[in-house]
């Protein structure tokens, strides 16, 4: 078995250096991990920077937001890693947070389901298998 992906835990969590592809390009973003998010959320910037526009996917999802309901893209990118946990084609929505403005997305379960995933707040750490 591969060696995990293991990284310190801390509130909110948020993971370092997670590397997001796209058609043109890859790039290195920090992200909160939200095992409570259906879907893997980047911001229009990520996701055009990549390669991607979300203006012209025909896919949207609806979700809530702060503001109420609302309706966002719904695309696939060609891979997330977290520290080697790669998975590929993965389901995000286009949507910017600003109070993620330190941070470039939220790695939801479209990610997190393609592994197990083990949060011990006692021991301080995530790791991701």
């Amino acid at each position: 078995m591969k060696a995990p992906a293991r990284f310190p835990s801390s509130i909110p969590l948020v993971v370092r250096n997670v590397s997001v592809r796209g058609p043109k390009r890859s790039l290195q973003v920090d992200m909160v991990l939200d095992t409570g998010a259906d879907l893997t959320l980047l911001s229009w910037s990520v996701l055009r920077f990549l390669g991607y526009d979300p203006v012209v996917s025909r896919l949207r999802r609806r979700i809530s937001a702060a503001n109420g309901i609302i309706v966002v893209p719904l695309l696939r990118i060609e891979s997330i890693a977290v520290r080697g946990a790669t998975a590929s084609n993965v389901e995000v929505i286009a949507h910017d947070i600003p109070e993620l403005a330190e941070t470039q997305g939220l790695l939801g379960l479209s990610y997190l389901k393609h592994f197990r995933t083990i949060i011990d707040y006692k021991k301080g750490y995530v790791e991701i298998y």
